[in-house]
C-alpha cells in the first residue's frame, strides 16, 4: 500500500501561486484543511484538499 504525500506549506503555496503566509490563513480560516505537525511544527497539506480548494473557487 503506498503512503499519499502531505505537502509542506511552502509546496502548497507553490503550487497555489500564494505566499505561505496566505494559505496559513486560509488554513486558520479552515477554508484548507491540514494537519498541524508536532508543536512547533508547520502544517502537512493533502493534494486534495488543494484541489478542493481549487474547485471552490472556480466553482462560485
Amino acid at each position: 500500500m503506498a503512503r499519499k504525500k502531505l505537502l509542506l506549506t511552502k509546496e502548497a503555496a507553490g503550487i497555489l501561486r500564494i505566499s505561505e503566509e496566505y494559505l496559513r490563513n486560509l488554513i486558520r480560516k479552515n477554508k484548507i484543511g491540514a494537519y498541524k505537525e508536532g508543536r512547533r511544527g508547520g502544517y502537512r497539506i493533502p493534494p486534495r484538499e488543494i484541489d478542493r480548494y481549487i474547485a471552490n473557487r472556480y466553482n462560485r
